[in-house]
């Protein structure tokens, strides 16, 4: 378990040595929105199973503790992808355009740290080990990029500052809601990571 920490700690390091890189993908918080039940969008199962089976075999192919930055930043870049490819048959949709502009439009303003604790250990109940672990190591490392650009960047106002860590957040939470058994993710709402705000309050609609 020691030693566990020790990469981790040295992971995380990493990750946050650099600039701002592929952590962040608001459309996160939209794929928990539509994989709850009673969802504003109905995307088909079968999307749903090839997004589940890319995100376990991206974070199966997880590179080692002495692994580069920038193989790490490959990994995370190919998971924003895949949560991407599963949103793009439906952006151009009226039902879309429709939740972006209502009320049920939500992001993270902020993560439950005991709440993400426990939707990590529900989500590695149902993979191999590796994967729970590369799963936890890039919600981490995400965690741990935007509570530094947080303590170090000057922003504008407080709503610029919400819509970049809300980038982060949703990340984690598209990220997660992935491994979930079916049955949960569709009883797990955006506010069950932590806080949400609606996507207008968040500059995420003008």
């Amino acid at each position: 378990m020691k030693q566990r920490l020790v990469l981790l700690a040295c992971l995380v390091l990493g990750f946050s040595a650099g600039p701002a890189l592929a952590l962040k993908n608001i459309e996160g918080c939209d794929i928990v929105a539509f994989a709850a039940k009673g969802a504003p969008l109905a995307i088909p199962e079968e999307r749903w199973q090839s997004y589940r089976d890319q995100a376990e075999m991206i974070l199966a192919a997880a590179p080692g503790a002495d692994a580069t930055l920038t193989e790490w930043r490959a990994l995370a870049n190919r998971l924003v992808e895949a949560q991407r490819n599963l949103l793009e048959p439906e952006k151009d949709s009226q039902a879309y355009r429709d939740y972006l502009a209502g009320d049920s439009c939500l992001v993270l303003a902020r993560l439950d740290a005991a709440a993400i604790e426990g939707l990590l250990d529900e989500a590695g109940q149902s993979v191999p080990e590796a994967i729970a672990t590369a799963l936890r190591r890039i919600t981490q490392a995400a965690r741990t990029q935007i509570d530094n650009i947080e303590r170090s960047a000057r922003f504008r106002s407080n709503r610029d500052k919400t819509a970049m860590a809300a980038q982060y957040y949703c990340f984690v939470a598209g990220a997660i809601v992935a491994l979930l058994p079916p049955e949960r993710e569709q009883a797990v709402a955006l506010d069950s990571f932590g806080t949400t705000i609606d996507c207008k309050t968040a500059g995420r609609i003008k």
